[in-house]
């Protein structure tokens, strides 16, 4: 199954990392309104990569012309609604992040080994999947076959390309420049906007790429507003609470 993912964070890769890390919050109004309050960042500062921009675009356009199975999601973790079930997915991810390992247990662990090592065990013991790690659970679950990740030169995920060859099987890093498609019959095209990291005025591009496939398709298009992750946080609960059930049946 070859499916194409495009984060539109990547059009943001002159500044990204400059606010990357800042305030940052689940509820993305929130997140914004705090770092324009909290730092020296006004919205003229937050400018766009238009080469990204058109690369994601055309990308996309040539993959519509023979796919009409697109669903997109406001955060990354929404493309598991559609590959959960899923395998030998070779995938194409277009991102500023990596989106294999979240980093989350960096700050409490003694090395970056011992970091990742904890992530991938909470992904795939406790279901601790979210917008960062969504590889990581496609990795760990066995549903992938392949993982591209075409990312930007500037992007700190960089480094721990080799925690995430650990995980993905046939794992590679490129920039764009340096890729070329085989073709693009894709079985799938998700897109997201990752509003975290787009601020509001650069939003309207999401609405661009929804509108261009109700177009050319004719179809309403999916979006998921619901985040993938919150599902998983309680799936072992609930299905704990089933086994209690029926035991007492």
């Amino acid at each position: 199954m070859k499916v194409l993912s495009i984060d539109l964070d990547y059009i943001m890769s002159p500044v990204i990392e400059l606010y990357n890390n800042l305030w940052f919050d689940q509820n993305p109004t929130l997140r914004w309104q705090r770092l324009f309050d909290k730092t020296h960042f006004k919205e003229s500062h937050f400018y766009i990569d238009q080469g990204n921009l058109l690369y994601c675009f055309n990308t996309y356009l040539k993959g519509l012309r023979h796919c009409d199975s697109v669903t997109f999601g406001y955060d990354h973790d929404a493309i598991l609604y559609t590959l959960r079930d899923c395998k030998d997915i070779e995938l194409i991810n277009i991102d500023h992040h990596d989106d294999v390992f979240g980093g989350d247990f960096l700050k409490s662990s003694s090395s970056d080994e011992s970091a990742y090592r904890k992530e991938y065990n909470a992904v795939m013991n406790h279901g601790k999947v979210h917008e960062g790690n969504w590889g990581c659970w496609l990795g760990g679950t066995g549903k992938l076959k392949s993982f591209v990740w075409i990312g930007n030169e500037g992007s700190r995920n960089k480094s721990r390309n080799k925690y995430n060859e650990q995980v993905v099987p046939n794992y590679l890093n490129v920039e764009k420049e340096n890729y070329e498609f085989e073709d693009y019959n894709f079985d799938h095209i998700f897109i997201c906007l990752s509003p975290q990291y787009i601020p509001k005025q650069h939003w309207h591009y999401f609405a661009m790429f929804i509108s261009t496939f109700e177009e050319m398709t004719g179809k309403d298009a999916i979006i998921h507003t619901e985040k993938f992750q919150f599902h998983t946080n309680l799936d072992r609960v609930h299905n704990e609470i089933l086994h209690q059930c029926s035991n007492g049946r």
